[in-house]
């Protein structure tokens, strides 16, 4: 009798706040291999929640990437296959991110574009090249990019998000540019809005947004914990198809706009 078919996940920023959510909820079945990525010893703190995980669930393995070196992000894929009984990755999340440009366009540093680019667009892409042939050993080639409304031109908020807002609306236009040119090897990529999210990143720009001259009703905007959005982006995942290949959606399964 075969073995039943499992699904892998590869998950970058598997170590905190919404990543770590995903693993936490995903590992939770049997059917399901995990894959988590982090930053630094597996012993350091931010990584304790992970690494207790891990010791209860044999279906989930961590990997060491800087989303940010690319010396790092190159020898990601070999570690993956190192894994025990590696046979391919189904579904790529791309997670890690950071959120530290609350400047006017005028005010933002240098330092502030490069970080944010450098992270939230362009360590996505450098780490999907690497793991690109990892994907087509598997028939399922799905891309879930956990993006941000911030990056939104149509659906634009009055924030002062500078560097921030542009990393993730390059990134939304990379996701429509390789739902169009993965289309043809059976590949399914889509954009996410997690929603305002109270991760220590998310209640950090909460805190901004609220002391800044702004005419908004933050009462108005429903903030969700880091199990919540994980919890309702994976009921999402479970209904993504072919149908929804280069779409943007909110962590509700609502459309968002690019």
């Amino acid at each position: 009798m075969s073995e039943p078919t499992k699904t892998t996940y590869f998950i970058t920023g598997g170590n905190r706040g919404i990543g770590f959510n995903l693993v936490k909820i995903l590992s939770a079945s049997p059917s399901n291999v995990i894959i988590a990525s982090i930053r630094g010893s597996t012993s350091l703190p931010k990584n304790k929640e992970l690494e207790d995980l891990r010791k209860d669930r044999e279906n989930i393995h961590v990997v060491q990437l800087d989303i940010t070196e690319e010396v790092s992000i190159n020898k990601v894929a070999s570690e993956i296959k190192e894994t025990p009984s590696f046979d391919g990755i189904d579904i790529f999340i791309s997670n890690s991110g950071i959120s530290d440009a609350y400047y006017e366009v005028l005010q933002a540093p240098k330092k502030v574009w490069l970080d944010h680019y450098t992270t939230n667009t362009l360590g996505p892409i450098l780490v999907l090249q690497q793991l690109y042939p990892l994907l087509l050993l598997k028939k399922t080639r799905k891309l879930f990019f956990i993006s941000s409304l911030a990056g939104s031109i149509t659906g634009f908020v009055p924030f002062s998000l500078s560097a921030y807002g542009q990393s993730k609306a390059a990134l939304n236009y990379t996701i429509k540019e390789l739902s169009f040119e993965l289309k043809s090897k059976d590949f399914i990529t889509v954009a996410f809005h997690p929603g305002m999210v109270l991760t220590d990143m998310g209640q950090y720009g909460i805190s901004k947004f609220k002391d800044a001259d702004l005419k908004i009703n933050f009462s108005n905007f429903k903030s969700l914990s880091p199990e919540e959005s994980a919890t309702e982006l994976i009921h999402v995942f479970g209904k993504i198809s072919v149908e929804d290949n280069g779409k943007f959606y909110n962590y509700d399964g609502t459309l968002a706009e690019f």
